[in-house]
């Protein structure tokens, strides 16, 4: 099926296995989209790390200088499926090996905003608190600019064909699509469910919606069955649709997960219309102030979806309060299966005790809002000089506000208090030796890390933001102004430092909504009923 008339001029021995493996890629990907078609492919060197710029002309094209550029590496006609098909010309640049310090870093350093600059020079908590109150104001907005209302879907009639299914006779598959391979909590889930699938018994295609390098890629399972195509670097949103009603008709593709991928929701009249027997299930964490986040884009979609999985009861409430949705969402934590009974270690902290131990685990982008976190700590300090404690503390993290962050521990004079560690570091060791978690973010799904530090005894204290408060008890909850998350982080940690039976308070309620938490269904418990249903490998 495959001519080849001209290919790749001199090139480096080291670069021709990644550039037959990424010409194979992209030709895959368009021999599935146009089946029939025959396809005339123009490669380029690209000189970006990320997104292959294909542009898709239907017919041929005439050659001008600018398409035999430098970068030119050569073309590829593939045959259709008789000598009259129609052509379609794929322009499509191979994207360069990114450099070593590009697969490290994501971002460059964050600066405060322009106009504020000289502000943050002089207060961060106020620019902070500034920036505080335009997010609100676009969550008070919200309402207003984005739709809350699903998207009506006709059900058609009996009197017309209906699609059938065509039974490719290949082992049933699934297609999962996440909004990228890098880290986050999305991404984890996202990663735990093509496992899930294998084990279920399903063959697995994994899609990303935002073209990125695509770091946690390495961790999928290394098995045959398990299949990433790279629709993020080489195919056009717009092409999505038509390329996933392919792949089910071709594949056996019988279930459709989405984790956060915009480009499949888009897909789903397609996939209605054309593959009605495809059931449709997405997980859904976080609600965004700006716009809803995909909690909201998957309410606007709900007719399309066959089953809501949601990570916490706040969810189950959004759901019902803003679409009306019951009986299809579906409580599923982000929990290892959990032993309600087994036993928890003591709290480390103690009443009145002479040092007093802090820790920070996240990501420092400006969700975690570590300006605010650094704040926190230089008022902390100052208790902890009046109160004749010794304060040490360790933050874990990287990304853009690494470098802000220790410029303004310097600044305040505690950067000898605080050490900074990597995301890779032995958080468990951690945890078991820090007497408080602050978690001062401006929005949370559910942060797993206070689940995980009540189980090594540490007393996490967070802002009262998403579904914090399933495993935070109220006392311990912060406002969320970043003025008021200072002051308030000292006043409940010098209470929990003054008063044994407030702190003692603190604990059971801790261990009480760890138990709660672990006495709801998991996410594997809910998604494994229909990867198995889905596989044919159900347990009657």
């Amino acid at each position: 099926m495959r001519t080849t008339s001209t290919l790749f001029g001199p090139i480096p021995p080291q670069s021709i296995d990644r550039l037959q493996l990424e010409t194979s890629r992209i030709i895959d990907i368009y021999r599935l989209l146009f089946p029939s078609q025959r396809l005339n492919f123009f490669f380029y060197e690209g000189d970006n790390p990320i997104w292959g710029e294909p542009s898709i002309i239907e017919g041929e094209v005439t050659l001008a200088p600018e398409h035999l550029s430098a970068e030119f590496l050569g073309r590829v006609e593939c045959q259709g499926a008789h000598d009259a098909a129609p052509v379609i010309t794929i322009m499509v640049s191979v994207p360069r090996a990114p450099f070593p310090s590009e697969m490290k870093l994501q971002d460059s350093d964050w600066n405060p905003f322009k106009p504020l600059k000289a502000l943050y020079g002089i207060t961060p908590l106020f620019y902070e608190e500034i920036r505080y109150k335009v997010e609100m104001a676009r969550k008070r907005r919200a309402r207003r600019v984005h739709a809350h209302t699903s998207l009506p879907l006709g059900k058609g009639t009996s009197l017309l064909p209906q699609p059938q299914d065509p039974n490719s006779g290949k082992r049933p598959a699934i297609l999962i699509g996440t909004h990228w391979l890098e880290v986050g909590g999305a991404e984890k889930l996202a990663i735990d469910s093509v496992r899930w699938a294998l084990e279920a018994g399903l063959r697995v295609f994994v899609v990303a919606g935002v073209a990125s390098l695509q770091r946690l890629a390495t961790m999928l399972p290394d098995s045959p069955d398990v299949i990433f195509i790279r629709l993020d670097r080489y195919l056009p949103d717009h092409l999505w649709p038509r390329f996933v009603e392919q792949l089910v008709l071709t594949e056996n593709i019988r279930l459709l997960h989405i984790h956060h991928c915009r480009v499949l929701y888009d897909a789903l009249p397609q996939i209605r219309a054309k593959t009605p027997w495809v059931k449709v299930i997405d997980s859904t964490h976080i609600i965004e102030y700006a716009d809803g986040g995909y909690p909201r884009i998957s309410g606007v979609w709900s007719n399309y979806i066959d089953i809501h999985h949601v990570i916490s009861r706040e969810l189950v409430n959004y759901y019902r309060d803003h679409f009306q949705i019951l009986n299809k969402v579906t409580l599923g934590r982000m929990l290892e299966g959990k032993d309600m009974r087994m036993s928890l270690p003591p709290m480390t902290m103690q009443t009145a005790q002479k040092t007093l131990y802090v820790s920070f685990i996240g990501r420092l982008y400006y969700q975690k809002r570590p300006i605010v976190l650094v704040e926190i700590l230089r008022a902390l300090a100052s208790w902890a000089q009046k109160s004749n404690v010794d304060l040490r503390g360790t933050i874990v993290g990287e990304g853009p506000f690494l470098s802000a962050m220790k410029q303004l521990m310097r600044r305040y004079r505690i950067d000898d208090k605080f050490i900074m560690k990597p995301a890779d570091c032995d958080i468990p060791e951690l945890l078991s030796r820090s007497d408080i978690l602050l978690v001062p973010s401006n929005n949370e799904g559910l942060a797993l890390v206070c689940y995980e530090a009540i189980e090594h005894g540490c007393i996490p204290i967070s802002t009262n933001v998403g579904s914090q408060s399933e495993v935070i008890p109220t006392d311990l909850l912060l406002p969320l102004s970043p003025r008021a998350a200072v002051h308030t982080s000292v006043e409940i940690i010098d209470k929990l430092w003054r008063n044994k039976d407030f702190l003692a308070y603190q604990k059971d309620a801790l261990h009480a909504a760890w138990a709660r938490l672990a006495a709801d269904p998991t996410a594997k418990d809910v998604l494994m009923t229909h990867y198995r249903a889905a596989a044919g490998t159900s347990q009657e």
